[in-house]
């Protein structure tokens, strides 16, 4: 966009040069007001011991350096830097150290140690301590803390985060390994699902985001005999859009440029080179990315739907209550999985359900039929008002025997009511992914066809184009009476959608000549912004008012309400300098 027509939606104002920092919504917690403001995360944890290119990293769409426990500014590109983050060994470590002083408006996140064993009271009490004493001092900086799948206990993670009051949690859990012995390919652990589910429960408790840590590395590991396989392009898909559908906000790929990386080769003596010789999962990652971030501009302001309860239960959730007088609290229905098929033995099964997910009663009890189909617990009209039913084939038929393999269908609703307008309330969005994996070939060799079948209520649906983030409508054909969404997706590929009722898709509200105006608040200066509320603004500076200068984009803003304050975090300079607030389209 040229200058000329940035200024439409610009006002201009003149402060001393100074740092920023976010007035958040109410409703709106810290670490998902920083995620609608930047983005969905994607990050790789580089190692400063091994070559590391800026541009390779930014070619695959990473959107911040996460640092393993030290930092190389000098790699971030000039001051203030590609946004970055890192862990942290202990309290003693935060940055700033050495050289980060001048790259600590990019500072996006901070895991604070690593795996801490929190169901000992010494850990608990030493990384409570930890998050405590130094919040405040971070309050454009996401401070998480990460465990490994099953390392804390439900009741030791809800107290942590109750007290230590983490802006994000995170776990680490890595699905795709070869048995010992034989070295033969395991296919994806139901557990992976599990803890997806548990953490985004726990996350929702608290409204604060949850992250996970993808496998992009291989490891053997004889003291426990674990032996880490590199994925495949569609089980790399379904590590990214699984967790997607779960609604995870933070994807860190452990790792990127170690000598164990999935994404890199050696050269021809057999010497590794971090990531300057790039490979074939390499090349499948950039799409990958891309399409995650596409669909991050929406789901940063998403969050599940609320999950059925009993409507015997005394004092009862939010939410609907179950149709069915048994219904089994404490399952997961927010998110359905459609159940695939797998051959063990010679006799044809559906695949199991995760943790915490319940087998329908509605379901086929005969997996050896052909059209027999089986699925988690789902009630009509309760997740969305038309969803009446489904059907998934395997269109490639190269591999599970030509079987269909797993389909995950996530319901979605505004993080708040503000972020699509003040006319439009209980706007519901879908994803469905294609889990269909395997342990070779392409994500095209997983290829699956979805069917979903709504209620003659409505005409069209708007969907998220993951490719080029653009949105689409897409009207809906009858078949049998039925509005018929068909769905060609491969392996691990998912697709965003929401029902076409006029209200604007998160994430991409149009945003109006913004207003800003300036003020002193607690001795400070401070810029107020009005604008539109879910419109997507850019807080820009420059020395000079000259033509040919160039404005420095300062930070990213989604107005979560019509009056948004931003004021300063460092001490002023003596230098004048202009300002101006920009909508982007």
């Amino acid at each position: 966009m040229s200058y000329t027509s940035f200024c439409k939606f610009a006002f201009f104002l003149i402060f001393l040069s100074f740092g920023y920092a976010q007035t958040s919504s109410a409703q709106v917690s810290k670490g998902n007001q920083i995620l609608i403001n930047r983005g969905l995360q994607i990050q790789g944890m580089v190692n400063t011991g091994d070559i590391f290119h800026l541009a390779n990293y930014t070619n695959a769409h990473y959107t911040a350096i996460n640092w393993i426990f030290n930092s190389d500014t000098s790699q971030m590109g000039p001051a203030p830097s590609f946004p970055w983050g890192r862990w942290v060994s202990d309290i003693t470590n935060m940055p700033p150290v050495g050289s980060e002083a001048s790259n600590m408006s990019q500072l996006v996140s901070l895991s604070l140690s690593d795996e801490p064993y929190l169901d000992s009271n010494y850990y608990f009490t030493n990384m409570l301590h930890w998050f405590t004493t130094v919040q405040s001092s971070y309050p454009n900086t996401i401070l998480y803390i990460n465990n490994w799948g099953g390392e804390v206990t439900d009741g030791t993670l809800s107290s942590f985060i109750a007290q230590a009051r983490p802006d994000m949690i995170t776990f680490d859990l890595y699905p795709w390994q070869l048995d010992y012995t034989t070295r033969v390919p395991i296919s994806l652990s139901q557990q992976w699902y599990g803890e997806l589910r548990r953490y985004r429960a726990w996350a929702s408790t608290y409204n604060i985001p949850f992250g996970i840590y993808r496998q992009t590395f291989h490891a053997v590991q004889d003291y426990n005999s674990t032996v880490y396989r590199d994925p495949s392009p569609s089980e790399l898909r379904v590590n990214t859009f699984g967790a997607l559908a779960f609604n995870a906000k933070m994807l860190i790929d452990f790792t990127y440029n170690t000598g164990a990386s999935s994404l890199f080769d050696r050269n021809a003596q057999g010497q590794w080179a971090g990531d300057t010789l790039t490979n074939a999962l390499y090349t499948e990652l950039i799409d990958i990315n891309q399409r995650a971030a596409n669909f991050g501009k929406a789901l940063v302001f998403l969050k599940p739907v609320y999950e059925l309860h009993n409507t015997n239960t005394v004092s009862p959730p939010p939410g609907p209550g179950s149709d069915d007088p048994n219904f089994p609290n404490g399952y997961a229905t927010s998110t359905m999985f459609l159940r695939g098929k797998y051959i063990s033995g010679g006799v044809t099964n559906f695949t199991p359900l995760p943790d915490s997910f319940y087998n329908d009663p509605s379901s086929s009890t005969n997996s050896g039929l052909p059209n027999s189909s089986a699925y988690s617990w789902w009630e009509f009209q309760k997740n969305d008002p038309y969803l009446t039913g489904w059907s998934m084939t395997n269109k490639a038929g190269i591999k599970n025997n030509g079987l269909p393999g797993d389909v995950i269908i996530s319901w979605f609703r505004p993080l708040d009511e503000i972020f699509d307008g003040t006319n439009y309330n209980n706007e519901v969005y879908m994803m469905v992914v294609n889990a269909l994996t395997a342990t070779n070939g392409t994500a095209v060799d997983c290829l699956q066809e979805i069917k979903l079948n709504f209620l003659n209520s409505f005409t069209s649906i708007v969907m998220l184009d993951s490719l080029t983030g653009q949105l689409q409508t897409n009207t809906l054909p009858i078949v049998s009476t039925r509005r018929q969404l068909v769905l060609s997706l491969n392996g691990g590929d998912a697709a965003l959608f929401k029902f076409n009722t006029g209200a604007p898709f998160v994430g991409h509200v149009p945003p109006a000549a913004a207003r800003p105006t300036a003020s002193v608040q607690a001795g400070k200066p401070a810029i107020n912004i009005q604008g539109t509320v879910g419109g997507h603004y850019q807080l820009q500076m420059t020395s000079s008012m000259q033509a040919s200068n160039n404005w420095t984009t300062l930070t990213n803003l989604y107005l979560p309400t019509s009056n948004y304050v931003v004021t300063n975090t460092t001490p002023s300079s003596n230098s004048p300098s202009f300002y101006r607030v920009v909508g982007i389209p």
